[in-house]
């Protein structure tokens, strides 16, 4: 009778561990079951906003509107450029350092031509005006500050992104070869 009993409570105990397992399965569907109804919820209302906003770009109402346009401003080593571009990349304006009267040497005098070249941007860019910009500035490392500070009186600048391509310490120097010595033989 004692292995019978035994051979019992075992099998009784796998069957409940069976049941629960299947029970904690049971959530987990419905939860999964929860997560999709409400993704698709989500997905929904993304769509209706989406048409929302084609409506309101197509009436002309802006306001909600992320960014309209980019302005790139470029410090390379031998010169100093700006140039504002829509949203899918397409040019609007273009002017280097050269195209404010600067030649030589004086086009990379970085506070000058970037000051003259903003200048210059925002008499000729009157169709910024009130709309949200993103600035990317490249290379410009101890100019930032007056840059921004300068275009924030008249634009409307949403997001600033910098890129510095030079490195802090420059690229490493090339290896030097020993010179080989030869004894002369006298």
């Amino acid at each position: 009778m004692n292995l019978s009993h035994t051979l019992f409570n075992t099998v009784s105990n796998k069957l409940r561990l069976k049941v629960s397992l299947l029970n904690e399965e049971k959530l987990y569907v419905k939860s999964l079951r929860a997560q999709i109804e409400s993704l698709k919820k989500i997905k929904e209302n993304s769509y209706k906003d989406i048409s929302i906003q084609k409506n309101q770009l197509e009436n002309g109402n802006n306001q909600n509107l992320v960014i309209m346009y980019v302005i790139n401003i470029s410090f390379l080593k031998a010169n100093t450029t700006i140039h504002v571009s829509d949203i899918k990349g397409n040019m609007k304006l273009f002017y280097s350092a050269g195209s404010v009267g600067l030649a030589g040497k004086q086009k990379r005098k970085r506070r000058v031509a970037a000051l003259k070249l903003i200048s210059l941007i925002l008499k000729r860019a009157t169709f910024l005006n009130k709309k949200p910009v993103a600035l990317h500035l490249k290379n410009v490392n101890s100019y930032k500050n007056i840059i921004v500070s300068k275009l924030k009186r008249s634009l409307f600048i949403r997001v600033v992104k910098s890129f510095n391509q030079i490195p802090y310490n420059g690229c490493r120097k090339k290896k030097v070869r020993r010179k080989k010595y030869t004894k002369k033989f006298r």
